[in-house]
């Protein structure tokens, strides 16, 4: 089965008060729950997600939401090992300064998980990654 990279905009737009955001990250995750296609997330996600779901609501919503996210058909958590962490920090090295964007750990960790997973497509909101060679990029 085919597997895409679901980055933390995609969860993050199902949240917003953006009804054509939260539209298209909908459209993901409604091809995954089919079984059209698998997901890929990083553990990684729970921390960003946890962090901005907390600035806005309370604690307890951060972990409902936690929860939902774990409990998806068809999408794999992976944990940072020491393979992804260094690839990680091999691709924040290759692009600081080579692209507008600055990545952030966090970002590369995205990636790097994506990459060692054989995903055929990074999926993002994010429009900072058009610049990323190592793997296609989705960009609604």
């Amino acid at each position: 089965m085919e597997k895409i990279y679901l980055d933390t905009f995609v969860f993050m737009d199902l949240l917003s008060d953006n009804p054509e955001f939260a539209r298209k990250a909908l459209a993901y995750l409604q091809r995954i729950k089919s079984g059209e296609c698998g997901g890929v997330i990083s553990s990684i996600l729970f921390a960003e997600l946890a962090f901005h779901i907390r600035r806005r609501h309370d604690a307890e919503k951060a972990e409902e939401i936690v929860y939902c996210i774990e409990s998806l058909p068809n999408v794999s958590v992976i944990r940072v090992d020491g393979e992804i962490a260094k690839s990680a920090g091999m691709i924040r090295a290759h692009y600081m300064k080579r692209i507008p964007k600055k990545l952030t750990y966090f970002d590369c960790i995205h990636l790097a998980t994506a990459i060692r997973e054989g995903c055929v497509k990074f999926v993002t909101g994010d429009k900072g990654f058009r610049d990323i060679k190592e793997i296609a990029v989705e960009i609604y």
